[in-house]
Parts: C-alpha cells; structure tokens; sequence
C-alpha cells in the first residue's frame, strides 16, 4: 500500500470511528440524559477504549455538543434541500400562498423529521427537564432562527401573519407544538382514534396555520 492510500485509510477509520462513537453517545444521552449518561459505558458499547474518545472529543461536554451538531447538521440539510427555491424567491413574505405553502412544508418537514429521529426528541426531552442546563454550558447554539424570524417579522409587516402574534416565536411555536404532539400521541392515539402519523400532522398543520395567519387568509 502506497503512503497516500495508507493517509486516506487512516482518515477514513478515524471518520468512521468517530461516528460509530456519536452513534453510541446518542443513544446514551437519549436513553440516560446527559447527567447519568458515562463514557466508560459509551466506550464499552462503541467497541473503542475511553482514551480514544478523549483523544477524538476532548471531553463528555463536548462529546455532547457533536452529538447536538451532528443532528442540526443532519436537520439542516434535510430542510436546505427542500427549501432552496422557496428562499430565493423575494415575493415569499408577500405572496400569502407562497408563505403558507413555506409555513405547511415547514411543519411537515420538521415533524417528519422528528419523527423519524426519536433520539432527538428524547434528548430535547431531557433538557426540558433539566431546565436545558447543559444545553446552556455548550459554545454551539444553532442560528437557524435568525433567518426564520426574520422571514416571519416581514409576513406580519405584509399582513400575511396576525397583528397579535409575536412573529419572534414562530419557529419555537412550530417546534413545541410538533415535538409534544409527536411525543404524546403514543399515549394519547388510541383514545383519539388517530390511526396514523399522518392524520397527526395534518392537525398539527392545521393548528399551527390557523393560529399563525391572518383569519382572513385562511
């Protein structure tokens, strides 16, 4: 094997230990929260000894906050994908079909997504509970609001969003509503009668629509 394909060998174990390793502590802070969650157990269940976890991560805090990067990352590309075009076009925040059909994608997108990645609603969970004590100790904080509310305060300058709703908390509404739905319906689903995940999303969609927009748009 020549120097360079032994270089690229070892830079591909090293990617490839590594998510192998962010698989595992997902699973543990998932499971455990970030209090009860050890990276003597998260190196047995990887496979790799806890000094070449300290080695790649630097140290439990910080093994948590790539965990935290990896699923905004995952998020963000899932969500960039599909939203490109919408984005670009300057007539979104004053077109109300264009901005409800952004707003209903948005909701679909993200509940979907949730959905599909239990591990993160239960990490959410535990911040919650822990009143996002170790979210707060983390330099990483995702910014992916800043555009969001921006988006949102120029539709309520158009007319598009209503009067008395603070355009600042669009996205954390969309988010709580979505992630609390998603996580009560395994309690709640038999009793209502929803047979599937999608009549869910379509209450979610409809609730979060009519709230949001001016009345008469809808």
């Amino acid at each position: 094997m020549t120097d360079e394909l032994k270089r690229r060998s070892r830079k591909y174990d090293a990617a490839r230990t590594k998510e192998i390793i962010l698989d595992v502590a997902e699973e543990a802070f998932a499971e455990l929260g970030y209090s009860a969650a050890r990276i003597d157990e998260i190196a047995k269940a990887s496979g790799y000894n806890k000094s070449l976890i300290y080695q790649y991560f630097g140290d439990k805090l910080s093994l948590y906050t790539e965990v935290i990067k990896r699923a905004d990352r995952l998020g963000d590309e899932t969500m960039g994908r599909l939203f490109m075009d919408l984005l670009s076009d300057e007539s979104l925040t004053s077109d109300a079909a264009k901005f409800r059909t952004f707003l209903e994608m948005t909701i679909r997108e993200m509940y979907r997504f949730l959905n599909n990645h239990p591990r993160y609603r239960r990490i959410h969970f535990w911040e919650v509970a822990e009143e996002w004590k170790t979210w707060n100790q983390i330099t990483y904080q995702p910014d992916d609001i800043t555009q969001f509310i921006e988006l949102a305060k120029a539709a309520q300058r158009n007319g598009i969003i209503r009067k008395d709703f603070d355009p600042s908390m669009l996205k954390i509404f969309i988010t709580i509503v979505t992630i609390t739905s998603i996580q009560s319906i395994s309690r709640y689903g038999d009793i209502l009668g929803m047979k599937n995940s999608e009549q869910l999303l379509d209450q979610i969609t409809k609730f979060v629509v009519h709230g949001v927009l001016e009345p008469s748009l809808l």
